[in-house]
């Protein structure tokens, strides 16, 4: 035999080697991965039963959206030079509530208008500013309908109607 052949013997034995070591390293990480995916998902009595969401109570009743046209008001300033452009987006959880509001658009636009320039600059500023705000369209918004709702700050009675309106959120609210 020669030099040469002897010398290629060692090589494919130690090639081997490494490809047997590859494939077994290969397959352990495979197992490991699959246990670690696997993990926590069988049915033994040991896992904390899954929490329902908070919002899982309403999973039935999807919301339902109107956007209206922007408002834009001029505020109580006495120089008249401050204003307001509010966009006012209205959820309901009721399709009924969708042609109520449409029949009493002009009402609802109306009594947001008149609420939005009762304020000023100073109102308008804050995180709080705004929340009540929404809570205040929310409510006049509900009153334009038709719905005889208690002032807000007031506990409703157990006869008093619901506000079919659920939220009011603002898509653009800019003030100068």
């Amino acid at each position: 035999m020669s030099e040469a052949a002897v010398a290629q013997a060692p090589k494919k034995g130690a090639k081997l080697v490494l490809v047997a070591l590859l494939g077994v390293l290969l397959a352990a990480g495979v197992g490991g991965g699959t246990w670690f995916a696997m993990r926590g998902h069988g049915e033994g009595g040991d896992e904390e039963p899954s929490k329902p969401r908070a919002h899982a109570k309403k999973a039935d009743k999807k919301p339902l959206f109107t956007t209206l046209e922007p408002f834009t008001v001029n505020l109580q300033d006495p120089r008249g030079e401050r204003f307001a452009q509010i966009g006012v987006t209205l959820q309901f959880e009721d399709a009924s509530v969708e042609s109520d509001l449409k029949d009493h658009l002009p009402a609802v636009r109306n009594s947001i208008l008149m609420l939005i320039s009762s304020k000023q600059i100073e109102d308008l500023l804050s995180v709080e500013g705004k929340v009540k705000l929404a809570e205040e369209i929310r409510y006049r918004a509900g009153k334009s309908m038709g719905v005889d709702l208690p002032e807000p700050g007031q506990k409703p009675g157990k006869n008093d109607p619901e506000n079919p309106l659920t939220q009011v959120l603002f898509s653009q609210f800019i003030l100068q």
